[in-house]
């Protein structure tokens, strides 16, 4: 599968119940209020071949991608790794030197004579450990997590109650209709550029793509635990989101047509909030070792 960073990513699948099967989850679990790193207690396999090159394409198209046994990652950034190391926005993660925003990279990592019943029983932290391994001893890596009060969103229901179907004894034709018109499975979320479709997916899942859309971490406060679907269309953004003075979310910016959208469709509302985050700051980090 293909992951990309915040910039890049248009189209997005994302299979709820499933995760352990992706090399990496395109999106992270944003919404909620959970450490962003890897499980330090499972132990995973190591690359045995690791190749890092300077890539000075220019270009703007980033991927990753993770087939079994190995990992490929195109025109990459330190950030972009990051991202897929720790499942953090790349707004939560400080510290990083200056060198490492324009610098790109191409890496191929393979395990030679692969256990193919180990690999296929790869969950996602561990193969998250495994790309970390790399950036700890290729880019001699070194941070650690920070928690610290930002601006959020709280995620609750309007007064006029959900606009979307699904939950305890919800039709079991209305996911298919979904699957039908949108090319998505139950228990899958798709999201095309300002537009996301959901298959009986929890509500929490819904929080963590908002969080990617309004640059806040999105707590899920309903206090619903069935699964659902939605349908949500919003307009572009025309202007880079922000913050006000006293440090609130300014729903006034790009992002303020999301949030007409999530309380006129769905029937809920993003309320902003403020609340303790995990953070990822970087203690150093240096240009890759020769292969």
């Amino acid at each position: 599968m293909e992951s990309t960073s915040r910039a890049n990513r248009r189209i997005v699948y994302k299979k709820v119940s499933l995760l352990a099967i992706a090399f990496f989850a395109s999106l992270g679990a944003y919404g909620q209020d959970q450490a962003p790193t890897p499980s330090p207690h499972v132990a995973a396999p190591a690359f045995d071949v690791v190749s890092i090159k300077p890539n000075k394409s220019g270009s703007g198209s980033m991927s990753i991608t993770g087939v079994s046994d190995t990992f490929k990652g195109t025109n990459v950034s330190l950030t972009m790794l990051l991202i897929n190391c720790y499942d953090v926005r790349d707004d939560l993660i400080s510290g990083l030197p200056g060198w490492t925003r324009p610098a790109r990279f191409d890496i191929e990592a393979k395990i030679v004579n692969p256990d193919k019943k180990q690999i296929d029983k790869l969950t996602q932290e561990q193969r998250r450990e495994m790309l970390l391994a790399i950036l700890k001893d290729r880019f001699h890596f070194q941070a650690h997590l920070e928690t610290k009060i930002l601006p959020v969103y709280d995620l609750v229901i309007t007064k006029s109650g959900p606009k979307f179907t699904g939950g305890p004894g919800a039709n079991k034709d209305i996911p298919a209709a979904i699957a039908q018109k949108h090319l998505v499975a139950e228990g899958m979320m798709l999201v095309n550029d300002e537009e996301l479709t959901a298959a009986g997916v929890p509500v929490s899942s819904l929080a963590s793509s908002l969080a990617d859309v309004v640059g806040h971490n999105v707590i899920d406060k309903t206090g619903l635990t069935g699964k659902y679907n939605f349908e949500l269309k919003w307009t572009p953004e025309r202007e880079p989101r922000g913050s006000s003075d006293n440090g609130q979310a300014d729903t006034q910016t790009a992002a303020s047509s999301i949030f007409t959208a999530v309380e006129e469709q769905l029937g809920l509302k993003l309320q902003s909030s403020r609340g303790p985050v995990q953070t990822l700051v970087v203690d150093h980090v240096e240009t890759p070792t020769e292969n």
